[in-house]
């Protein structure tokens, strides 16, 4: 049997912005760019990055691209050419006679990433969306984008913690216990840590978060209005050699109001975030700024069941829960002097118990927590980016103790149970005081 031959790659011109231009050296840009058939929907960007022209640099549908021409050779029935996209080793199998210049639409080609396995068997411009987008996650195009659609995710969970704990220590109806919150004006503060981790639909991730917030409220009767405002943030370090992080400012407004002898909560928290940030990566030339806002909003219904009485002075209270978070990104990445949009949505329901008594002079809680993902309902992308499993079970303990009159104090912690696409363990401090 005759040996391959191995030949090496044409050198390229030393700037080539044009779409068809850049078709010439990447003959993939078909299927990793939108779902039209032709190239000359895509808007393609690529320069060598030295001399050898032998690595390109720049864009892709303004995704970030990096690639590497590694070499071209014969076998039977047709050629292979060897390529790195961003640091993920692809073949591409040509059919004889056809050289990778002539490579367009209609050209049957195989497709098969570093161990073997096949991406793409047939002509290019069959690809619909869904095929596109598939194959674009495959070739590591998607991975920012997975990667801050996880930070989205657990954003949700963190941006919303330290007001949800406020109004349900504050709308709970303790009788005449020391906890029962009384009406005026109250300030609050809260500061929180917890460690990160998650999986998106081909990455994952790993990181810490904080949040600081301060916050004023006005409980009259059975109504409850307040605000919060401080920061949080996020870093994390992706399976890619490189790390994200992004956060900013935030206000959250928040209300609730107890119907059916306070028994019924009903509360709603709106958010607005100023998001500012970087990713950076081994494969990317210089990093990727980060910039833009988030909006959000959270409800739940809360109803507070019978408590039972242990003895004259101690009780157990308990309470079932049902809501949904939703939360719309909208950030903007620039790399090379291009912009990229890298919005998303996600939202999720939820529905938990939880559980509170007075012990001594203080008083202990927890809760458990349910969240089943409904992104795809809200996102047509969210099937690309999330993990296999993002629902979550989440267990909460905590204990308030009063330092002086109107002055509490709140230690509480949070574990995600068992596995899930989106995972923290936090702990948080408050401190507060009622006028």
């Amino acid at each position: 049997m005759n040996e391959p031959e191995f030949f090496p790659m044409p050198r390229a011109s030393r700037h080539c912005s044009s779409p068809l231009c850049a078709w010439r050296y990447l003959p993939l840009a078909l299927i990793l760019g939108s779902a039209s058939s032709s190239a000359l929907a895509l808007d393609v960007d690529l320069a060598p990055l030295d001399q050898s022209a032998t690595t390109f640099v720049g864009t892709l549908e303004d995704r970030p691209l990096t690639l590497e021409l590694l070499g071209q050779e014969a076998v039977t029935g047709g050629s292979r050419v060897f390529v790195r996209i961003n640091d993920r080793p692809v073949t591409l199998r040509l059919p004889a006679g056809i050289t990778l210049a002539e490579v367009d639409g209609q050209t049957p080609v195989v497709l098969t990433d570093g161990e073997g396995r096949v991406l793409l068997a047939g002509r290019l411009d069959a690809l619909g969306r869904d095929r596109t987008l598939a194959l674009a996650d495959a070739l590591g195009l998607l991975e920012l984008d997975q990667t801050l659609y996880g930070a989205q995710k657990q954003a949700m969970a963190q941006n919303f913690r330290p007001v949800t704990q406020r109004i349900d220590a504050t709308m709970a109806p303790l009788g005449d216990g020391p906890y029962q919150r009384p009406p005026g004006i109250s300030v609050w503060s809260t500061a929180e840590i917890g460690d990160l981790d998650g999986d998106t639909r081909s990455s994952d991730y790993s990181g810490d978060g904080k949040v600081a917030l301060l916050g004023i409220d006005y409980r009259y009767r059975n109504l409850l209005v307040g605000v919060a405002a401080g920061k949080s943030e996020m870093y994390l370090d992706g399976k890619s050699g490189g790390h994200t992080d992004l956060g900013g400012e935030m206000v959250a407004p928040y209300a609730a109001i107890a119907l059916l002898n306070d028994r019924l909560v009903l509360d709603a928290t709106l958010l607005f975030q100023d998001l500012d940030g970087s990713a950076r990566r081994d494969y990317l030339v210089e990093g990727i700024d980060l910039d833009g806002d988030r909006w959000g909003a959270r409800g739940a219904a809360t109803y507070h069941l019978p408590s039972y009485q242990l003895t004259s002075q101690h009780r157990i209270d308990s309470s079932l829960t049902l809501g949904g978070t939703y939360l719309d990104d909208d950030v903007d990445g620039d790399y090379l002097q291009a912009e990229t949009d890298y919005g998303e949505e996600t939202g999720e329901v939820f529905a938990g118990v939880r559980l509170g008594a007075d012990v001594f002079t203080g008083r202990l809680f927890g809760g458990l927590l349910y969240h089943y993902d409904v992104s795809s309902d809200v996102d047509d992308d969210a099937d690309f980016l999330e993990g296999s499993d993002d629902d979550r079970t989440v267990l909460e303990l905590g204990a308030t103790q009063r330092l002086g009159r109107g002055v509490d104090v709140t230690l509480a912690g949070q574990t995600t149970l068992g596995s899930s696409a989106t995972e923290y363990d936090v702990i948080s401090a408050s401190l507060s005081y009622d006028f």
